[in-house]
C-alpha cells in the first residue's frame, strides 16, 4: 500500500492496507471529536481540525500519498490544543500525538513540533507525566528525534525532574535513566547498520528507495554524536560545570548525574571501547572527574573522639551518597574499560586499597570492601591486574597491596574489637560506635569469629564466588548507614576465599561463569611468569589473612572454608613449582593442627630459609600468642571445646616443660588434620619437601590421638586403659577416630596415583620422619612408629611400579632394623618382611617367575637383614622366609640363592630359636624345593645344610641337617639325568678339588657333598660326627657307583684320608679329663671324657674308610696309586691300632682284618704288586704288633712316693685282649700272601709278637672277657689265636711240598712253642717295666686307680696246649735233620723240666700230667732217634736223668686231705707209667746208652724202691702206704733189671763184644750194678726191721705212729718180693753174699712177730712164708751156683 511505502521507520512496520484505512478512520473521527470539544471556545483548532481531516481524505483516496507526508500539516491542531491549557484538550492532542507516533508516521519535523509542544506543557507544568510518557515514546518508537530535538526532549525531563511533586521526579528520573540509555543504544544500531547495512535492516517491504536507505545512513552517523554530546554533558554537570549541548538545563544534583554516568558505563562499555572519541572523554574527563570527587576521602582523617564524646567536624567531610555513587562508578569503571583505563585504574584501585586504613571512616572501609569484593570475584579482573601492575616494574603490586590490606584488615578487626571489649566500649581509631558482643552473646549455632573474648558473628553470607553488595546499594540512604561491627570482617573472609578462588580461576585458567567482554587476553607464553607473580603477590597477605582467621573461627564451617582456600592455595604453589609459599600455607595449616605452644615447638625447627619474617608474619605470629593467652584466660572467656587430650610426641624441639604436659586438641585442630589430610590426599603431587611438614604433623596428631600402627601399615585407635588420667578422647571424636584413621589411610593409598617423582618424594619425607624418630628412640625414648608403617603401606599400594619405590624404601627400612630400641627394629623388620611377602605375591605386569631383576631386587632387603646383628630381627626374616617358602616357594625361580643364603647366614652366637627356625626353612627347602630351584643353588643347599650341622647352639638340629644331607644325597640319585644333562656355565660357585682330572660337574656336586660331610665327621660334638660319619659312608656305599672312577681318587685323596688325618690329629689332642654331664643326661663312663668320645669318631670314621677301600678295590686298583693309597691307609690303621684307647685300637684291626680278609680274587697279572702291598701289610702288621705289645716302651717307669693318678693313667696303657686278640687272627691272612717270602728273620719277629703278645697283662675290665670262656680248661681267644698261627706256619712247614727255607723254620717253631709251655707253670710277668707289686692290687701306685689293675689270667690251658701241639710235632718231625741237629729233644725235656719238677706245686695238676704223658710220648718217639744217632744226643741224658727224678722224687708234697685218696692212687699209677717207660725204653737197650745214664737210672729206681724209708719226705704215716705200688713196680723194675735180665740179650751182647766194646763193658757194667742195687736193698732192709723192732719193745704198750707201721710194712712185703725175684733170677745174677744176706734177715723178721699192728703181722706172715723154700735148700739152685762161680772164675 502506497500509504506505508516509507513507513519503515525505526524498524516497525505499519502494517496491512486494511489496517492502514482503519488507522485513516480513526485519525479522522479523533478530528472529529476534536473539532467538536473546540468548536466553541477554539474555532481556529475546530478549522485547523477539518483542514487535517480533508487531507487525511486526500491521503486515504490517493495511492502515492501515504499519511507520512500528511503528518506535519495534520499535527498542527494538535500543537495548538496542547497551547489551549485545557487539560482535556491537551489530553486528547497528547493521546492523538501519541498515536501518531506510536503508527511511526511521525517525521523529523513532526518530532520538533511535538518536542516544542510538549516543553511549552513542561514550562507551564501541565500534564508533566504524560508529557513524559509522549517523550519516552517519541524517541523510543524510532529514531527520527536526534541532535537539538533529542537534546531539548532530555532537558525537558531533567526540567521535570527536579520539580516538586515527588512522582514526577521519580517518572522523570526513570525516563531520563531509559533516554539516556536509548540514546547510547542508537549507537550499538548505527554500528550494525554501518556494517552490514542490508542485514540488518531484514526489510519486510518489496519497494524500499536507495534513496531512503541513504538518507537513514545518514541520520543514524549522527546517533554517536548525540551519545557523544549527552556524556559529555552528563560529564560537565556533574563536574558543577555548564553543559555544552543540553541547552536549558537549570540545575543538577551530583548524585544524579553519578548514577546517569554509572549507568551509561555500566550498559554501554562497548561504545567507549570502540570510538576513540569516548575513550578520550572517558580518560580525561570522567577519571579526571572521579578522582577530583574521591578528594574528600583520600584527605580524611578520622580522629579519635575526645573523651566528652563531641568531635569538631572537618571541613571537608567525605559525604556517603557521593562516596558511595562514586565506588561504585569506580567498580564500572575498574571492571568494564580496565583495559583502556590501565593507569587510571591503577590510581582507583590505589585509592580503594587506601579507604581500608583504620583511619577512614567505618563505613568507607565497607564500601570499599564491597568494592574490592566485586572486583576480587572476577578471576579475569585479578589476572589483568597482575599482569598491568606487579608484573611491571615501576607500577604499584595493586595485587599485593590489596591482600596485604585485607591481612592488616583482618588482624586490626579482631585486635580492634577484642580492644573495645576490654576498653568498655572505648573504640579505636575507625571502629563503630556500637560495642561488640562478647561471649555471653554467642548463641549455640553461631558463626563468626572469638578473640580475646571478643565475638564478631558472620553477619553477611555469600556464594561463592558472587559478590552481594549491601552498602553500595543504598542509593536512597542520605547519610551513612551504621555498620555492624562484624561486617567487615564478615566480608574480609568472603574477600579472602573468593581472592584465592580467582587466583585459582587464573592459574588453572578456568573459564568465568559471566565472562564479561574487554577482558584482556592472556597468552600461554605470559601465563606463566603471571602465575608466578600471582603467588608472589598474594602469599604473604593470604597467609597473614587465614591465619588468624583459622585461629580465631568459631564454628566448623567457616573455618572448613579458610581451610579449603589453604589448601587450593597450597595446591596452586605447588603446580607452579613455588615451595616457599607452598610450605609456608602447609605450615599454617600443621601449626593450626595443634595447641599453639605445642605447635611452636614442633615446628621451630621446621622452618623454611628464606620464609619471610614480614611485619605480617610476625604479627599474626604475634596474633597467634595472643589467641594462646585467650584460651588459657579465666572466667568467662570463651574456651574452644577440646575433645582429645594426650601425650605429647616425644621431639627434639619440644622443651621439657612441653613434654610433661598433655596436649589437649579441640575439634578445630582435628578439623585442621583433616584439611591437611585432604590436601594431601588430593594433590600430593605437588606437595614435595612438603610432605614432611604434613607428615609430621600427621605424626604427631597419630601419637596424640593414641593411634598405634597395626599389620600392613594402617593406624588403628588402641584401647586406652581409663586410668591413665592425662589421656582422654570424648566420646565424639572417638567415633571421629577411625574416620581419621581411615583418611590417613586413603592418603597413602592415593599414592598409588602419584607420579614417579611425587612417590619419591613422599617416600624421602616419610625416611626423614623415621630417621627424627630413629634418633629419639636413641635416647631411649618410646619411638613413633608412624613413619615405618606409613613406608610399608605406601610400598603396598605401589607394588605395580614397586621397582620405582623399593631401593630408597628398603634401604631406609634396612637401617630402621639396626636400631638398637626393640620397637623400631620390629616395625622395620615388619615392613620389609611384609613388603617382601607382598611384593612376591603380588601379580606383577611380567610374572615375577621370569623376570630375573625384579626378584634379585625384591629379596636384597630380605638378604640385607643377614647383616643386622640382633636376634629378633633374624627371627622375624627367617620367619618371613618360612612363610615365603610356604607361599610363593614355586615361584622363586632366580631368588634361591638369596634364600638359601639368608638360611645360611645364621649362626652360632644367635641362639637357639633362631637357628631353630632358620633350619625350619632349609627343611623346607630341602624337602619341597630341591627340584625347582636352579643347579647353581645344590652347592649352597649343601653348604648351608653343612652349616647347620656344624652349629653347636642345639644338637637335634645338627643331626637333622645331616640327615638333610642325606636327603640332598637321594635327590642327586634320583635325577641323576636331568643333573648331568644340565651344563653351569658359571663354574665358580662349585669347590675347586686341586690335583684332579677334570672332574664332571655332577661329580663335582657329589664331591661338594662329600666334603661337606667330611668337614661334619670332626665336629667337636661326638653325636655330630658318628651322624656324620654314618651318613658319608652310607652315602658312599649307596650312591658312590654314580661316580666316574676318576673321582673315586678325589674322593680318597681329598675326602677320605683327610679326613682320617683330622681325626686322627683331633682324637691325639683331645682332653681326657671326665665331661661334666651336668645332671640332665647319663654319660655312659665308656663315653666320659672328650678323648673316649673321639675314639668313637675315629673307629667310625676308619672302619667307614676301610669299608669303602674294600668295596671300591677293584676299582681303585686301576686308578694307579692304589699302592700308596694302600701304604697310607695302613699306617692309618697302625696309628690307630697303637692308640692308647682299646676301642680304637681294636676297631682298627678289625678293619685291617676287614681289609686283609678281602682280596679274595687274586690276578695273575698284578702278581708283582701283589707282592709289595702285602709286603707292606705284614710290615704294618708286625709294627703294630712290636709297639701295641712292647710294654716297656709304652709304660714309663713309675716314679716312687705319690704319683698323680690322672697322670698315671695317661701313660700307663696294657692292650686289650679283644685287642691282641685281633691282632693276631689277622696274621693267617697276611701270611698265605706272604708264606713264600717268609724268612726266618720274619718268623722272629712273629714269635716276639707272640711272646709279648701272651705276656700282656689282663686288665681288670677285661676278665669277663676270659670269664666268659665255659670252664678254665679251655683256652682264651687270644691263646688260641696264636696257637692257631703256630699251628698254621708248622703245617706249612711240615708240608712234604714245603720249601726248604720254611721248613728251616721247624725248630724255631718247636722252642717258641717251648717258650709258650712254660707259662703253664710260670705265667709271664713284665717286671723289667712294671714293678711286680702291679699284680698285687695292694700295690699304692694303683690301689685307687681301676684303669691299670690287671688280674692273673690262666695261661694254663694255653701252656698245655703249647706242649700237646710241640708234642704232636715231635712226633712228626723227629727224624727232620734240623730237629736233629738242633736237638729239640732235649729243649723239650728242658721245657718238661719245670713242670715235672714243680709236680704239686704246679698251679694244676693237668700240667705236670700232661707234661709227664708228653715226656712219655716224646721219648717214645726221641730215644729211638737218639739211639740211631747218639752223637747228636749227648747232652740230653743228664738232664733226662735230673728230670725224671726230680719229678719222680718231688720236692712237693702231697696227701689225701689235698687230693683225696682216688687222685693219689692215679698220681701213683703215673709215676709207675715212668718206670715202666725206663723198663721198657731205656733198660732193655742199657748197652746202647751212655753208662753214666744207666747208672743215674738204677739210682733212680733204687731210690724208688726205697724211697719211702727216707725220713725227710715222709711228713704223714699214709704216705708209706701210697706209695708201695710205685716201690713196688720199682723194685720190680730193678729186680728185673737186676737180676731177671734175659740170659740171652747177654749171650747176644757177649758175641758182640769184639764188634762194639763199649756196649759189652757197659753190659758187664750194669750186671755189676744190678746185684749192688740188691745188697744195698737187703742192708737197708735190716736196718729198717732192727729199728722198728728196737722201738717197739721201748714203746711198751703205745703203739708206733702209723706211718712207721706202713713202713715196716712195707719193707715186708719188700723182702717177700725180693725172695720171689731172687728166686726166680738165673743164678749167676745173685751171688752169694746177696743170699746170705737174705737169709741174715730171717731173725728179725722172728722177731717182728710180736707186733700189735694186724697190717704188720700181714705183711709179716707174707714174708716169712716166702723163706719156707729157702728152709731147704734146693739142689737146683746150688749146682747152678757153682756152675756159675765156677764159669766166673774161668
Amino acid at each position: 500500500m502506497s500509504f506505508v511505502g516509507g513507513g519503515m521507520v525505526g524498524g516497525v512496520g505499519v502494517g496491512s492496507g486494511n489496517d492502514v484505512h482503519k488507522f485513516v478512520e480513526a485519525l479522522q473521527a479523533d478530528f472529529k471529536t476534536l473539532s467538536l470539544e473546540t468548536k466553541k471556545k477554539y474555532p481556529q483548532i475546530k478549522e485547523a481540525c477539518e483542514e487535517a481531516i480533508s487531507k487525511l481524505c486526500t491521503a486515504g483516496s490517493s495511492q502515492q500519498n501515504s499519511v507520512y507526508y500528511t503528518v506535519n500539516q495534520i499535527l498542527y491542531p494538535l500543537v495548538q490544543g496542547c497551547e489551549t491549557k485545557d487539560l482535556k484538550i491537551i489530553k486528547f492532542c497528547l493521546g492523538m500525538m501519541q498515536r501518531l507516533i506510536t503508527q511511526q508516521v511521525v517525521d523529523q519535523k513532526g518530532a520538533l513540533y511535538i518536542t516544542n509542544a510538549l516543553w511549552t506543557l513542561m514550562e507551564h507544568n501541565i500534564e508533566e507525566v504524560k508529557v513524559l510518557q509522549t517523550v519516552t515514546l517519541l524517541l523510543t518508537t524510532n529514531l527520527v528525534v536526534h541532535g537539538d530535538t533529542l537534546a531539548k526532549a532530555l532537558v525537558l525531563c531533567f526540567r521535570l525532574h527536579y520539580t516538586k511533586n515527588p512522582t514526577i521526579v521519580n517518572t522523570a528520573g526513570a525516563t531520563i535513566r531509559q533516554l539516556v540509555s536509548l540514546v547510547f543504544e542508537r549507537v550499538y544500531l548505527e554500528k550494525d547498520s554501518m556494517g552490514m547495512l542490508q542485514a540488518t535492516q531484514q526489510p519486510q517491504q518489496q519497494q524500499q528507495s536507495v534513496t531512503n536507505a541513504v538518507e537513514e545512513v545518514q541520520e543514524s552517523q549522527t546517533f554517536a554524536m548525540d551519545a557523544f554530546h549527552l556524556f559529555q554533558d552528563l560529564v560537565q554537570l556533574v563536574n558543577a560545570e555548564q553543559p555544552f549541548w543540553l541547552v536549558g538545563m537549570t540545575e543538577m544534583t551530583r548524585t544524579f548525574g553519578l548514577e546517569l554516568l554509572e549507568a551509561v558505563l555500566s550498559n554501554f562499555s562497548a561504545v567507549f571501547h570502540e570510538n576513540q572519541e569516548f575513550r578520550l572523554l572517558l580518560k580525561e574527563r570522567v577519571c579526571a572527574l572521579v578522582i577530583k570527587l574521591f578528594s574528600p576521602n583520600v584527605k580524611h582523617r578520622q580522629l579519635p573522639a575526645p573523651s566528652n564524646g563531641t568531635a569538631a567536624a572537618p571541613a571537608d567531610k567525605p559525604h556517603f551518597p557521593i562516596s558511595m555513587r562514586l565506588l561504585r562508578l569506580v567498580a564500572i569503571l575498574i571492571q568494564k574499560y580496565h583495559t583502556i583505563l590501565v593507569t587510571e585504574c591503577e590510581i582507583f584501585l590505589s585509592l580503594i586499597i587506601k579507604f581500608l586504613d583504620p583511619d577512614k571512616p567505618h563505613w568507607q572501609r565497607a564500601l570499599a570492601l564491597e568494592v574490592i569484593h566485586k572486583l576480587v570475584t572476577r578471576s579475569s579482573l585479578i589476572a589483568f591486574f597482575c599482569k598491568s601492575y606487579d608484573l611491571k616494574h615501576h607500577a604499584t603490586h595493586i595485587v599485593h597491596d590489596m591482600i596485604a590490606a585485607m591481612g592488616s584488615y583482618v588482624r586490626y578487626a579482631l585486635i580492634n574489637a577484642s580492644a573495645m571489649l576490654s576498653n568498655g566500649g572505648q573504640q579505636l581509631v575507625g571502629a563503630p560506635t556500637q560495642q561488640p558482643s562478647s561471649l555471653n552473646a554467642l548463641g549455640n549455632n553461631q558463626c563468626g569469629f572469638m578473640f580475646r573474648g571478643a565475638y564478631l558473628p558472620l553477619v553477611a553470607s555469600f556464594a561463592p564466588g558472587v559478590s552481594k553488595a549491601v552498602y553500595l546499594e543504598m542509593l536512597d540512604k542520605l547519610d551513612a548507614p551504621m555498620i555492624p561491627d562484624s561486617y567487615g570482617i564478615s566480608l574480609a573472609y568472603a574477600i579472602l576465599l573468593d581472592m584465592t578462588r580467582s587466583i585459582g580461576g587464573v592459574i588453572q585458567r578456568t573459564p568465568e561463569l559471566h565472562p564479561m567482554p574487554n577482558t584482556a587476553y592472556i597468552s600461554e607464553e605470559e601465563h606463566k611468569p603471571l602465575c608466578l607473580q600471582l603467588i608472589n603477590s598474594s602469599w604473604s597477605g593470604l597467609l597473614s589473612a587465614f591465619i588468624p582467621l583459622v585461629e580465631t573461627s568459631i564454628d566448623e564451617g567457616t573455618t572448613e572454608h579458610i581451610l579449603k582456600a589453604m589448601q587450593n592455595y597450597a595446591a596452586l604453589c605447588g603446580m607452579l613449582e613455588q615451595l616457599q609459599p607452598r610450605d609456608a600455607f602447609i605450615m599454617a595449616l600443621c601449626r593450626a593442627s595443634f595447641p599453639p605452644h605445642y605447635a611452636m615447638s614442633i615446628f621451630t625447627n621446621n622452618q623454611q630459609e628464606g620464609e619471610p619474617r614480614s611485619h605480617q608474619r610476625s604479627s599474626s605470629q604475634d596474633l597467634s600468642n595472643q589467641f594462646i593467652n585467650s584460651c588459657n584466660a579465666d572466667g568467662g572467656d570463651f574456651r574452644p571445646q577440646i575433645v582429645a587430650v594426650g601425650t605429647p610426641l616425644p621431639s627434639a624441639s619440644l622443651p621439657h616443660s612441653v613434654m610433661q604436659a598433655p596436649v589437649m586438641l579441640t575439634n578445630k585442630n582435628l578439623q585442621c588434620m583433616r584439611a591437611i589430610l585432604l590436601l594431601a590426599h588430593h594433590n600430593g603431587s605437588i606437595l614435595g619437601t612438603a610432605w614432611h611438614m604434613v607428615l609430621q604433623t600427621l605424626q604427631h596428631l597419630v601419637w596424640i590421638l593414641g593411634l598405634k600402627p597395626a599389620t600392613g601399615g594402617s593406624l588403628q585407635a588402641a584401647p586406652k586403659p581409663a586410668v591413665e588420667a592425662n589421656v582422654g578422647i570424648q566420646t565424639a571424636v572417638m567415633a571421629d577416630l577411625p574416620v581419621l584413621s581411615q583418611m590417613i589411610g586413603q592418603l597413602f593409598e592415593s599414592s598409588q596415583y602419584l607420579d614417579d617423582v611425587a612417590l619419591h618424594h613422599l617416600i624421602d619425607a616419610l625416611c626423614k620422619l623415621s630417621h627424627e624418630a630413629m634418633e629419639l628412640a636413641y635416647a631411649n625414648r618410646e619411638p613413633s612408629l608412624f613413619a615405618v608403617a606409613k613406608l610399608m603401606e605406601t610400598g603396598l599400594v605401589n607394588m605395580p611400579r614397586i621397582e620405582v619405590l623399593w631401593r630408597p624404601l628398603t634401604n631406609h627400612l634396612l637401617e630402621v632394623c639396626q636400631h638398637r630400641h626393640i620397637r623400631m627394629r620390629e616395625w622395620g623388620v615388619e615392613a620389609i618382611t611384609y613388603l617382601v611377602k607382598s611384593a612376591l605375591q603380588f601379580k606383577h605386569k611380567q610374572p615375577l617367575k621370569e623376570n630375573l631383576e625384579l626378584q634379585t631386587m625384591l629379596l636384597t632387603p630380605l638378604s640385607e637383614l643377614s647383616t643386622v646383628m640382633h636376634a629378633d630381627v633374624r627371627q622375624r626374616q627367617l620367619d618371613c622366609v618360612l612363610q615365603i617358602l610356604n607361599t610363593a616357594g614355586e615361584i622363586l625361580s632366580f631368588g634361591w640363592p638369596a634364600i638359601i643364603e639368608i638360611i645360611g647366614a645364621v649362626n652360632e652366637h644367635h641362639g637357639e630359636p633362631l637357628i631353630r627356625t632358620a633350619f625350619q626353612c632349609l627343611q623346607l627347602v630341602i624337602t619341597d624345593f630341591l627340584t625347582v630351584m636352579p643347579w647353581r643353588c645344590l652347592p649352597l643347599c649343601i653348604s648351608t645344610a653343612a652349616k647347620f650341622g656344624s652349629q653347636t647352639q642345639e644338637l637335634n638340629i645338627s643331626l637333622t641337617a645331616i640327615g638333610l644331607m642325606w636327603n640332598i644325597s637321594d635327590f642327586f640319585n634320583q635325577n641323576q639325568d636331568k643333573l648331568m644333562t644340565t651344563q653351569l656355565e658359571d663354574i665358580a660357585i662349585l669347590p675347586d678339588f686341586p690335583g684332579t682330572v677334570k672332574l664332571p660337574q655332577f661329580d663335582k656336586l657329589w664331591m661338594c657333598l662329600y666334603a661337606k660331610l667330611g668337614e661334619l665327621c670332626v665336629d667337636l660334638r661326638p653325636a655330630v660326627r658318628k651322624s656324620a660319619g654314618q651318613t658319608l659312608f652310607s652315602t658312599i656305599a649307596a650312591h658312590g657307583s654314580l661316580l666316574n672312577p676318576p673321582t673315586w681318587q678325589a674322593l680318597v685323596w681329598q675326602v677320605l684320608f683327610p679326613l682320617l688325618d683330622n681325626v686322627r690329629a683331633l682324637s691325639s689332642s683331645a682332653s681326657n679329663e671326665k665331661v661334666d654331664a651336668s645332671g640332665n643326661i647319663l654319660i655312659h663312663h665308656s663315653r666320659n671324657t672328650a678323648q673316649k668320645q673321639w675314639a668313637e669318631t675315629q673307629v667310625l670314621t676308619l672302619s667307614g674308610v676301610c669299608r669303602v677301600f674294600n668295596t671300591k678295590r677293584e676299582l681303585l686298583q686301576l686308578l694307579g696309586d692304589f699302592e700308596r693309597a694302600w701304604s697310607l691307609i695302613l699306617e692309618f690303621i697302625q696309628n690307630a691300632a697303637l692308640s692308647k684307647n682299646g676301642e680304637v685300637s681294636l676297631a682298627a684291626l678289625k678293619s685291617l682284618q676287614e681289609i686283609m680278609y678281602h682280596n679274595s680274587t687274586e690276578r695273575k697279572d698284578a702278581q708283582q704288586q701283589d707282592d709289595e702291598i702285602w709286603n707292606i701289610a705284614w710290615n704294618i702288621w708286625l709294627s703294630i704288633g712290636m709297639e701295641s705289645t712292647r710294654m716297656s716302651m709304652s709304660t714309663r717307669q713309675l716314679p716312687g712316693g705319690q704319683a698323680n693318678a690322672n697322670d698315671n693313667q695317661e701313660d700307663f696303657y696294657i692292650p686289650s685282649q679283644a685287642f691282641l686278640t685281633a691282632l693276631i687272627q689277622i696274621f693267617p691272612a697276611i701270611f698265605q700272601h706272604i708264606q713264600v717270602r717268609f724268612s726266618s728273620a720274619d718268623f722272629d719277629k712273629f714269635c716276639t709278637v707272640l711272646t709279648n703278645a701272651v705276656c700282656i697283662p689282663v686288665q681288670t675290665d677285661a676278665m669277663p672277657y676270659i670269664m666268659s670262656t665255659v670252664s678254665e680248661t679251655q683256652l682264651t681267644p687270644l691263646h688260641d689265636g696264636i696257637l692257631e698261627c703256630m699251628e698254621l706256619i708248622q703245617k706249612e712247614a711240615i708240608k712234604p711240598e714245603a720249601d726248604a727255607s720254611i721248613r728251616q723254620l721247624i725248630p724255631a717253631i718247636f722252642r717258641q712253642l717251648l717258650i709258650f709251655s712254660k707259662f703253664a707253670c710260670a705265667p709271664p710277668t713284665f717286671q723289667q717295666s712294671v714293678e711286680h707289686h702291679k699284680y698285687g692290687k695292694a700295690s699304692g701306685h694303683y690301689a685307687n686307680n681301676a684303669s691299670v689293675e690287671v688280674v692273673s689270667m690262666n695261661y694254663i690251658p694255653f701252656g698245655e696246649k703249647s706242649i700237646s701241639i710241640c708234642v704232636k710235632l715231635y712226633q712228626s718231625t723227629a727224624t727232620e735233620e734240623a730237629v736233629v741237629q738242633e736237638q729239640i729233644l732235649h729243649d723239650i725235656v728242658k721245657a718238661l723240666r719245670t713242670p715235672l719238677a714243680m709236680k704239686y706245686k704246679c698251679l694244676s695238676s693237668s700240667t705236670w700230667k700232661l707234661a709227664i704223658s708228653s715226656l712219655i710220648s716224646v721219648l717214645h718217639t726221641g730215644l729211638k732217634v737218639a739211639r740211631a744217632k747218639p752223637q747228636h744226643f749227648a747232652s740230653l741224658w743228664d738232664d733226662l736223668a735230673d728230670t725224671l727224678d726230680k719229678f719222680l722224687f718231688p720236692l712237693s708234697v702231697c696227701t689225701i686231705e689235698d687230693r683225696g685218696l682216688e687222685e693219689i692212687v692215679l698220681d701213683e699209677t703215673i709215676d709207675c707209667q715212668v718206670i715202666e717207660l725206663l723198663r721198657d725204653e731205656v733198660l732193655p737197650h742199657a748197652h746202647e746208652l751212655p753208662h753214666q745214664f744207666i747208672m743215674q737210672i738204677v739210682v733212680l729206681l733204687n731210690k724208688g724202691s726205697i724211697h719211702s724209708a727216707s725220713d725227710s719226705n715222709i711228713c704223714y704215716e699214709s704216705d708209706w702206704k701210697l706209695r708201695e705200688i710205685f716201690a713196688k713196680t720199682c723194685f720190680e723194675t730193678l729186680l728185673q733189671f737186676s737180676l731177671l735180665e734175659d740170659q740171652a740179650v747177654c749171650n747176644n751182647n757177649r758175641l758182640n763184644a769184639n764188634v762194639m766194646p763199649a756196649g759189652a763193658a757197659g753190659a758187664v757194667g750194669k750186671d755189676f750194678a744190678g746185684r749192688l742195687a740188691v745188697t744195698a736193698l737187703l742192708h737197708r732192709f735190716q736196718e729198717v726191721l732192727k729199728r722198728f723192732n728196737d722201738d717197739e719193745r721201748q714203746s711198751g704198750k703205745c703203739p708206733l705212729p702209723r706211718f712207721r707201721l706202713s713202713e715196716i710194712s712195707f719193707v715186708l712185703k719188700a723182702i717177700a718180693t725180693l725172695v720171689v725175684s731172687m728166686k726166680k733170677a738165673p743164678a749167676a745174677k745173685v751171688n752169694k753174699p746177696a743170699w746170705d744176706l737174705l737169709i741174715g734177715l730171717y731173725p728179725y723178721l722172728v722177731d717182728c712177730t710180736t707186733t700189735t699192728s694186724p697190717e704188720v703181722s700181714r705183711s709179716l706172715r707174707e714174708a716169712l712164708l716166702q723163706y719156707t723154700d729157702l728152709l731147704q735148700a734146693p739142689r737146683l739152685a746150688t749146682d747152678n751156683a757153682i756152675q756159675s762161680n765156677g764159669q766166673q772164675q774161668q
